[in-house]
C-alpha cells in the first residue's frame, strides 16, 4: 500500500467496511494502550486512492509468527468506507511503505521490524498459498 502504517479494525467499528472483519479490542488486552505522535495526535483520518479510514492511535504487542513480538504502534480503525473495505479478503491493512507515509515516529512497520530482526521478508502470490 500507500501507507506506512499498520491499521486493524477497531471492536467498536460498526460500519459496513468493517462487518465481515475481525477485530482489535483494546479493552481484552492487558498490554494496550493509547498512545500520541510527537505532534499530540491521538487519532487521524487516512484517504487512499479506494478508501478511507479513520480511527485512534495504540500500542499493543504484536507478533509475527512465534518467535518475533514487539511493541507496536497501530490504528484501530472505528471508520472504514464500505468500498472496498467490506469485499477485501484481509482484515487489515500492514503498510510498508516509508516512513513519511506513517503517523509519526514509532508507527513504521519497516522501521518496526528492522529493528526487531536483521532480516525480514515478504512473500506475496496471487495463489491461495501465501
Amino acid at each position: 500500500t500507500g501507507s506506512g502504517n499498520l491499521i486493524v479494525p477497531a471492536s467498536t467499528c460498526t460500519v459496513p467496511g468493517c462487518a465481515p472483519h475481525k477485530k482489535y479490542n483494546a479493552h481484552a488486552s492487558t498490554t494496550s494502550s493509547f498512545v500520541t505522535n510527537e505532534k499530540g495526535e491521538g487519532s487521524s483520518e487516512i484517504t487512499f486512492g479506494t478508501g478511507q479510514v479513520s480511527g485512534d492511535f495504540y500500542k499493543d504487542k504484536l507478533c509475527i509468527g512465534d518467535s518475533l513480538c514487539f511493541d507496536a504502534n497501530f490504528i484501530a480503525a472505528d471508520k472504514m468506507t464500505t468500498e472496498p473495505f467490506q469485499e477485501i479478503p484481509f482484515d487489515g491493512i500492514m503498510g510498508l511503505g516509508f516512513k513519511d507515509l506513517s503517523m509519526g515516529d514509532g508507527f513504521n512497520m519497516v522501521d518496526d521490524l528492522s529493528s526487531h530482526a536483521s532480516q525480514f521478508s515478504f512473500f506475496v502470490s496471487d495463489d491461495d498459498d501465501s
